[in-house]
């Protein structure tokens, strides 16, 4: 009962910190990932229940518009739902040292999806 209790305070307090500060900081990384070409929005990304991937649902990857482009504008991409394997995530909010090459891993992910 104990690991159990243990088990969902773990995944609740990752999905949480996914949510949040993870998402944040992955929309700044990704921007400069892309050489400032484009931005990503995220509804939500949320840990797989063995916490062992993540799951990123209705991705939108919009073009940066440089002033002299904006007459030819490029449509967004829109990604319903992307799940990447990661084995060792449930130790990532203890390691924050880690956190910014776990970001461009995540970012090089989408953007080889959304090469497909």
């Amino acid at each position: 009962m104990i690991f159990t209790l243990a088990y969902v305070l773990v995944w609740l307090g990752t999905n949480l910190w996914l949510d949040n500060a993870f998402k944040r900081h992955l929309k700044q990384v990704f921007i400069s990932e892309t050489g400032q070409r484009y931005q990503l929005d995220v509804h939500s990304l949320r840990t797989g229940p063995c916490l062992n991937s993540i799951i990123l649902k209705k991705l939108e990857l919009s073009p940066l518009e440089a002033p002299e482009n904006q007459g030819t504008r490029q449509a967004n991409l829109q990604i319903a739902e992307l799940r990447i394997d990661w084995p060792e995530l449930s130790f990532l909010p203890f390691r924050p040292s880690d956190e910014l090459h776990s970001m461009q891993k995540v970012a090089k992910k989408i953007l080889s999806h959304a090469a497909q």
